[in-house]
């Protein structure tokens, strides 16, 4: 797991930004650093170091490894690729990045894990390849040059990474199924063409500018929406999306500031038919989740678990616990825990369950509101763009605990609920059907067993499970009748956001009517995405690699190949996953209805402890906002406060967004 740049312009690179931009990241590779510079037009190459370069990298006698006291033998260089390491995988020097091949031709930096390299690297040693290294980055440079473009069909993991084919004069970048690893790029005024693991590298580049996309940030205030689209909030910043990737060939291809770069999808779910019954659905699913776990073990540092108490973390513990029980090495697994002392927080109780029935190691974060207020600057410039919902700040918590006690990767249960029915918007389905075919004693059924039951009744949950099977227009005017938007349409100055009004939904193309179309639009579009930036961010300020087995395609195409039924039940959240995991689980657990995850006493601070505080945060982003955020906000927020209108959490993107605005020195017109 480690952290990448790239720059690229045909007159010439500055060969001093390389180095700035993976200094802004040493978080995520804090073990080793390196660089290597390309004279395109007389392929000529120089690699460098820096300051934290690693001892052994200095004196270890490969081509890609950096040479003290060399200096540069070109005048200009065209294309400069830098890298920090967080050691996992062949911790010795061999692992150094920017790697090449043995002929020179190839040169990759990467970050991620490619679980099954063992595997490849076999399969390749049969072709005839051959190997100086233990890693999974020599595995992805022979796979390229054995297989080209289709490398990426082999991986099993999480990656993104950038390969600058000298023969071709070609760089390809490729980034993981579900985005799991996250990959940035922008083109400068100049036409410097950049990329990176994180938008921040950028601030650092010449004729940066801090714009702000005014159509995104009309997403996350009014929808709370980010990462849904290949735009971030950083006008002219972009993404290359879930199973995508480009390869540009560089003498051909005019870079033009502020566009994006042609990218392709190589990653489309391949969809089958599953002929079996639902035990044998149950026992396959078993072995799929237990293999993908087994692999996500494989590391050459200490392996953690994140445990909510939840049945998707709560599954992958007790997993581990038996892989390592066959090894005698059971009371080696370390959990980590936010919970609190108030049981209406907490899930401590559930926690307490997994505990008794495995043998694992816990410990307990007990996150408090000063915690907070100290962390919250710095946690939105780690994230880059604003987040959503506390429980980003308590996923930082919990890393920072395992970072102390020197666990430097950690499995969690993120994933599951986007293809397995954690959301209940599968049941969707059933209701409108009912709805179709005039069913109304079956639809008054589904309702008692499934949402008021499972969710509680409110008009809004109900009716937004019917936002897909309507039109855009109408679509968007049922959000505008909405309270929330309402509100927010009070509170915000529309003309200063200059923006389109659309739902964002209606940005994604997807089979409305199906489950494997809910799933797909929730693993690539919204919510997965920006979980899985927290993810990564939360990580990796910790230089923490965090690991999420569910993510696995084998899993999710083999759970697309199944009946509803199979997935979801009536008053069953998540059947398949609940069901096969008998005898694994606790069966408290097992038999969980409701859901919680990490949650905080929100609402408990806003209102009777720390009003001032979040009053004063507010009024803070009201001035960074320059009148994007009226000053009515206060008196919004007021209101909240002394309960004349529900508690939500409209006030805390208000809050964020004025931070992120503070902490990235954004141009807001």
């Amino acid at each position: 797991m480690c952290g990448i740049a790239g720059s690229f312009n045909a007159n010439g690179v500055d060969k001093t930004e390389i180095i700035q931009m993976c200094n802004l990241i040493k978080h995520r590779g804090p073990d080793d650093e390196g660089y290597v510079y390309f004279d395109t037009k007389n392929s000529i190459k120089f690699v460098s170091g820096g300051e934290d370069t690693a001892p052994d990298s200095w004196n270890a006698h490969l081509v890609y490894t950096p040479k003290k006291h060399t200096h540069p033998i070109s005048d200009t260089y065209h294309l400069a690729f830098g890298h920090r390491r967080l050691s996992i995988l062949d911790l010795s020097a061999f692992g150094h990045q920017p790697m090449c091949d043995k002929t020179e031709n190839y040169w990759i930096t990467y970050n991620g894990e490619i679980y099954n390299y063992i595997e490849i690297r076999e399969e390749l040693l049969n072709l005839g390849h051959i190997f100086s290294t233990n890693t999974d980055t020599e595995v992805i440079l022979n796979a390229y040059k054995e297989w080209g473009l289709d490398c990426q069909n082999k991986f099993n993991g999480m990656w993104a990474f950038a390969i600058y084919d000298t023969i071709e004069n070609t760089i390809f970048l490729s980034r993981d199924r579900f985005g799991i690893k996250p990959l940035y790029y922008w083109i400068s005024p100049d036409k410097t063409f950049y990329f990176g693991s994180e938008i921040k590298q950028f601030t650092v580049c010449k004729n940066w500018r801090a714009g702000l996309n005014h159509q995104r940030a009309n997403d996350f205030l009014f929808y709370s929406l980010t990462d849904h689209t290949d735009e971030t909030l950083f006008q002219g910043v972009f993404q290359i999306k879930p199973g995508h990737a480009s390869r540009i060939k560089l003498e051909e291809y005019t870079l033009q500031s502020g566009l994006t770069i042609p990218t392709y999808k190589w990653y489309n779910p391949e969809i089958t038919t599953f002929k079996g019954s639902f035990d044998d659905a149950k026992a396959q699913f078993k072995d799929l989740l237990t293999t993908s776990v087994d692999l996500h073990l494989r590391s050459d540092v200490a392996v953690g678990s994140a445990l909510s108490g939840g049945l998707d973390s709560s599954s992958i513990v007790c997993i581990v616990n038996n892989l390592l029980k066959e090894k005698g090495q059971e009371a080696i697994q370390n959990t980590f825990s936010s919970v609190y002392e108030n049981e209406n927080y907490s899930e401590k109780k559930w926690v307490d369950e997994v505990l008794q029935h495995t043998s694992v190691t816990p410990h307990f974060i007990y996150p408090k509101y000063e915690d907070l207020i100290k962390t919250l600057p710095k946690l939105i410039w780690h994230m880059d763009e604003p987040y959503q919902s506390q429980s980003a700040f308590l996923a930082n918590q919990v890393f920072l605990r395992a970072k102390q006690q020197n666990i430097i990767v950690l499995l969690n249960g993120q994933g599951a609920d986007e293809y397995l029915s954690g959301y209940g918007e599968f049941k969707k389905l059933r209701l409108v059907k009912c709805i179709k075919q005039m069913q109304f004693t079956k639809l008054k059924k589904e309702l008692e067993l499934s949402y008021f039951k499972l969710f509680g009744f409110s008009i809004q949950l109900v009716s937004r499970y019917f936002y897909d099977s309507i039109s855009g227009k109408l679509r968007f005017f049922l959000a505008s009748k909405s309270a929330n938007y309402k509100i927010l349409n009070s509170l915000l100055d529309l003309s200063l956001l200059q923006i389109k009004q659309l739902h964002p939904k209606d940005t994604f193309k997807y089979t409305k009517n199906s489950h494997i179309g809910i799933s797909n639009y929730q693993l690539f579009s919204n919510p997965l995405p920006r979980y899985l930036r927290w993810e990564d961010r939360n990580s990796m300020c910790h230089s923490i690699e965090a690991r999420v087995p569910f993510l696995n395609h084998h899993l999710v195409e083999f759970c697309h190949s199944l009946p509803i039924e199979y997935l979801d039940a009536k008053d069953t959240p998540k059947r398949l996953l609940s069901e096969s995991m008998d005898g694994v689980l606790p069966t408290k657990i097992k038999n969980r209805k409701d859901k919680k995850g990490f949650i905080t006493p929100e609402e408990d601070w806003v209102r009777f402890k720390n009003t001032s505080d979040f009053r004063n945060l507010l009024e803070q982003s009201i001035q960074e906002s320059k009148g994007i955020i009226k000053e009515d906000a206060l008196s919004y927020f007021d209101e909240i406060v002394e309960g004349k209108i529900p508690f939500d959490y409209t006030y805390w993107r208000l809050i964020l967004f004025g931070i992120w605005i503070r902490e990235f020195n954004i141009e807001l017109h």
